[in-house]
């Protein structure tokens, strides 16, 4: 089927775009198979976040901070980049376990990316690593913070120790 395709991108290349100029160049079907793989990967990915993307994420951090004071919730903040291999198992995996999704629901979600310089920045305790998870207060007062990638159970038990650790915070 892939030969296929290659076949007819071929021939479109050749003959729909200046019938009779040129033979058709190898890279050209490269770059036309490659801009589709991509997309598809894209999309792949995409459908398979759906869990994780359920979540209601904040992007701006004042936002973030001004509805935990409303609503009188502490935030978590987990910087990521798009990239990132082990972001993207954190979430597939465990961000999109039902039961983490429970209990991040006490949570006022923030997710910045680390090439977002001037958000990033902003929190005292960032390395660089990735991906990042920081608990912090309305006010901003960093409660714990936890770096790299955790499966389900590990994150899930994080979760329930820092809840019962914290109690006198929310």
């Amino acid at each position: 089927m892939k030969k296929m395709v290659q076949v007819i991108a071929c021939f479109s290349l050749c003959f729909l775009q200046g019938y009779g100029e040129e033979h058709c160049n190898p890279a050209d079907v490269t770059t036309v198979k490659s801009q589709k793989s991509d997309t598809g990967k894209e999309k792949e990915e995409k459908e398979s976040l759906g869990a994780f993307e359920k979540l209601h994420w904040e992007t701006d951090m004042d936002v973030a901070f001004e509805r935990a004071k409303k609503e009188r919730k502490n935030v978590m903040v987990m910087i990521e980049e798009a990239d990132c291999k082990w972001c993207m198992k954190m979430k597939k995996g465990a961000l999109s376990d039902p039961k983490v999704q429970d209990r991040l629901q006490s949570y006022i979600l923030l997710k910045v990316k680390r090439s977002d310089k001037k958000t990033a920045d902003r929190i005292e305790d960032f390395t660089g690593a990735i991906p990042s998870f920081y608990f912090m207060q309305p006010d901003q007062e960093m409660i714990e913070s936890v770096i790299g990638y955790f499966i389900t159970e590990d994150f899930a038990g994080y979760l329930d120790e820092l809840a019962e650790d914290n109690k006198g915070y929310e």
